[in-house]
């Protein structure tokens, strides 16, 4: 049995890791369980509520970490209980990883010091922030020893794929791609700033610049302590 503790929180962006969990849970001998600050429901950016398997004191022993993440994680980041859960299961799990700016719990936590890693476009400054990584700028998955973090959002169906292949061999990922016929054609090549005209990066960025307020002054007060 591998056992993957997916962390929940509130707001955060559901396909993070409800994108990987589909393909995860297909498995065969893979179990997947949901942990949280506590048992309440915990409710997605898009309104979706979720009944956490596990509060952060009633975890069972994981195998794999797996954390997501959202337009303000900051709360996560100024949690110490959080952080320090995530600093001790990751040292105890065989993997761990991350979707998004879920990275950035990792690396508050000091998961991620002395490894390559990758977060969303948006966030790549607040990763470089923290001395001790490596941050990676062009590749939608990276993999180190046993590090796996993704880029944005979607990216988390790459990281499942990825991890599967890793663990369980690429057969079974083969396979489990078939099966969720994970064939992806969307309507424009616009899905990283690299292949995007500048003045659509550039609205984006407008568009999520309010959601940032919280993030900026986290980062702004850890720069100045």
């Amino acid at each position: 049995m591998t056992r993957i503790g997916v962390y929940i929180w509130p707001n955060m962006t559901m396909l993070d890791v409800f994108g990987p969990h589909q393909f995860l849970g297909l498995v065969p001998g893979w179990e997947l369980v949901t942990v949280a600050r506590t048992t309440d429901p915990v409710v997605t950016d898009t309104g979706l509520r979720v009944l956490p398997d596990h509060d952060l004191d009633s975890c069972p022993e994981l195998d794999i970490l797996l954390v997501g993440g959202g337009a303000n994680p900051s709360p996560q980041l100024r949690d110490p209980d959080v952080i320090a859960w995530f600093a001790k299961k990751g040292a105890e799990v065989q993997w761990v990883t991350s979707v998004c700016n879920g990275a950035l719990i990792l690396a508050e936590a000091g998961l991620l010091d002395g490894y390559r890693a990758t977060t969303h476009w948006g966030n790549l400054p607040d990763l470089a922030t923290y001395s001790g990584i490596e941050v990676v700028t062009d590749q939608r998955v990276v993999r180190d020893r046993n590090r796996i973090t993704a880029g944005g959002v979607t990216s988390g169906i790459d990281f499942g794929l990825t991890l599967i292949s890793e663990i369980a061999g690429p057969d079974v990922a083969a396979a489990l791609q078939l099966v969720c016929e994970y064939d992806p054609h969307p309507p424009t090549p616009y899905g990283h700033p690299r292949n995007s005209p500048p003045e659509l990066v550039h609205a984006v960025g407008d568009m999520m610049g309010p959601l940032r307020t919280d993030l900026d002054a986290f980062y702004a007060e850890k720069a100045s302590a």
